[in-house]
């Protein structure tokens, strides 16, 4: 029995996020929250990025990076087996594995913590997002009410008993510290659930200095695309476009030209990675067969934007853009 799409707007935002009580977890499913912190460089130095995500799987063994996580089952819904990873671009160096570790995770109504060897916390007080690393890095992302594009955003779809669903936030205002320095810049969020099979993926999300916003999406399977989307989202104006192509252009850190189009505009980009990580996830399907995927995520930066309207040729972008920051994902592999 398939379950209509269902795309709202999360208006119980610091409810909402830490409640799982409707997501079943049978074999193979996989519950994450995902933090992705762009962080303003005040030296000569390329942008930093951090991500952390807490993550659990109903998996009995799964590989990660050559570590072995094994997870006990049923899990119950305020405390189980989980696992804990990060990596951190400090601006010259990208430290893989910077967390990387099983762990209990708990979890409450307004909070989710590990007891990973470096303690993690993310909870929320009514707009404010606070997430906390050990001693040394402390992060809060607060929410906005502007437009319904930056605004948490929850979509599923469900189909013969498999599906997804995620709970997103594509910017917040960032503060915080890093050891005694106090930074700034912005965050992305998403709580993902899936219970499917996970096909590779490219995507990406970027964000300007006047708060613009693009994003893009395009899963697929043996080279046949199963969705493409861009949005952006120019601090005034949401634009969507559906027909989307992507290129890899490789090289020692590969290049992705971008384009979309609609039935009025067209849109063309170039990303390009400053540096890079990656998550290798191993397992066997019935104990036997060997599968992977890579998780490949590249800090990077956008050039040649382009919007047009495709009828009169006009640009349509808006005078001070400026400067972009973001992360490009693209993963090879199948997990099931």
């Amino acid at each position: 029995m398939k379950t209509k799409d269902k795309s709202s707007i999360i208006h119980n935002f610091e409810q909402e996020i830490f409640n799982i009580i409707n997501e079943p977890m049978p074999k193979g499913a996989w519950l994450w929250w995902f933090w992705l912190f762009f962080i303003k460089s005040t030296k000569n130095t390329k942008p930093r990025q951090l991500i952390i995500l807490w993550s659990t799987k109903n998996e009995k063994r799964i590989d990660c990076n050559h570590l072995s996580f094994r997870f006990k089952q049923p899990i119950n819904k305020t405390k189980f087996d989980g696992s804990i990873a990060a990596w951190y671009f400090d601006g010259k160096q990208m430290h893989h594995n910077f967390l990387l570790e099983q762990c209990n995770l708990k979890l409450s109504d307004k909070k989710l913590s590990s007891d990973s060897t470096t303690t993690t916390s993310y909870s929320v007080n009514k707009t404010k997002n606070i997430i906390k690393i050990g001693e040394d890095f402390e992060f809060t992302a607060e929410l906005g009410n502007k437009h319904n594009f930056l605004k948490p955003y929850y979509s599923s779809l469900k189909y013969f008993g498999k599906g997804y669903s995620i709970i997103r936030v594509n910017r917040m205002k960032l503060t915080g510290k890093i050891k005694n320095e106090k930074i700034t810049g912005s965050a992305y969020l998403q709580r993902v659930y899936i219970n499917s099979p996970t096909v590779p993926w490219y995507w990406g999300v970027f964000h300007f200095d006047n708060g613009s916003v693009l994003i893009y999406f395009n899963p697929n399977l043996a080279g046949k695309s199963i969705k493409r989307q861009i949005s952006f989202f120019d601090s005034n104006k949401l634009y969507k476009f559906k027909k989307m192509k992507v290129k890899r252009i490789k090289g020692k850190l590969p290049v992705f030209e971008i384009s979309g189009e609609n039935k009025r505009e067209k849109i063309d980009f170039k990303v390009n990675p400053y540096t890079h990580s990656s998550w290798t996830f191993k397992k066997k399907v019935f104990g036997i067969l060997p599968i992977k995927m890579i998780y490949n995520e590249y800090p990077a930066t956008i050039s040649g934007l382009c919007l047009t309207d495709k009828k009169t040729g006009k640009n349509l972008l808006i005078k001070g853009l400026g400067n972009n920051i973001g992360n490009a994902e693209h993963t090879t592999g199948i997990l099931v």
